[in-house]
């Protein structure tokens, strides 16, 4: 009986760890497949940054703002801003959208392609990357809403060394009303009395009247550098408690990765990273944490009530 069972007990393991092998195996395969799946995603959308260079022929523009300018208009007039099952469908595929563009605009296509903000700046994103330039991602939040966003791109203007907003959704770029130079957004979020926005004929609000709104919280994200941190200006809310799927609280608790790296005073604190001070700002001025940011924004919420 005592033999019978040992040669159960040794069959069982035998099978278990067969079992465990193979289930071992079929992830790494699974990975396997999954990784070279990705990569030709991305060399696919690799190509298609290099036809559109081509189509655009970037190489042949010296000046900076022409190049900027004639990717944003390109993404504005191959893709439409519209959320819906045509949309849904390539979410997740770069390759796809801008196949997409390139199929419109070479004729193939009939109508453009749907598209929303964040999958037209992460286009603009990688044509720019292509020609070699320093690039950020911006996604500004409305605080008296339950976080309605808009996001663009920011690119590093390499003779300035000032960023620079690019906004293919709406297809504007942002400039200062003294001096008419470009500028970043996110760097004049709390001054929007400063800056206006400008299309392709004409400057002025009424080209982003709605963007006015979303001007309360802005994140930033870098991830090549890993930077990833959040600002807010002084119209924003930060005591309001909101909801996104089974989170609820404060900014930094419902969106806990835009603030992976701190949330900052935006009069006190520069776009450029975490906790770069404002020029002119005395230099014994300590950063707040993101605790008592958030407990001032309660204290000021229940004293209105």
């Amino acid at each position: 009986m005592s033999l019978l069972r040992n040669a159960t007990i040794r069959r069982f393991l035998f099978l278990l760890g067969i079992a465990g092998l193979a289930f071992f195996v079929g992830g790494v395969i699974w990975l396997t497949l999954d990784w070279l799946h990705e990569r030709r995603i991305v060399a696919r959308a690799d190509a298609h940054v290099q036809e559109i260079h081509s189509m655009l022929d970037l190489a042949t523009l010296p000046d900076f703002h022409q190049r900027l300018d004639k990717v944003r208009t390109f993404i504005s007039d191959t893709s439409v801003h519209k959320v819906d099952e045509n949309f849904r469908v390539n979410q997740g595929k770069p390759d796809a959208f801008l196949a997409g563009m390139l199929a419109y605009a070479k004729g193939r296509r009939a109508k453009p392609i749907h598209m929303e903000c964040s999958t037209r700046t992460i286009a603009m994103q990688r044509i720019l990357k292509a020609l070699g330039y320093d690039t950020r991602i911006i996604a500004i939040y409305n605080s008296r809403t339950n976080l309605e966003s808009h996001s663009f791109l920011e690119v590093m203007n390499p003779q300035t060394k000032h960023w620079e907003t690019q906004d293919a959704d709406f297809d504007i770029y942002w400039r200062s009303k003294s001096s008419g130079e470009r500028i970043s957004l996110a760097d004049f979020a709390q001054s929007i009395d400063e800056i206006e926005p400008c299309g392709r004929r004409d400057c002025g609000w009424n080209h982003a009247q709605k963007l006015i709104d979303y001007l309360d919280i802005v994140s930033i994200t870098a991830k090549e550098k890993g930077l990833r941190f959040a600002l807010y200006t002084s119209r924003a809310h930060l005591g309001r408690t909101y909801s996104k799927g089974q989170k609820q609280g404060v900014f930094c608790e419902v969106e806990a990765k835009r603030c992976k790296r701190g949330f900052y005073d935006i009069t006190r604190y520069s776009t450029y990273e975490p906790g770069f001070r404002r020029s002119g700002l005395r230099p014994n001025a300590v950063c707040l944490s993101i605790q008592g940011q958030v407990g001032r924004g309660r204290k000021r919420l229940a004293s209105t009530k």
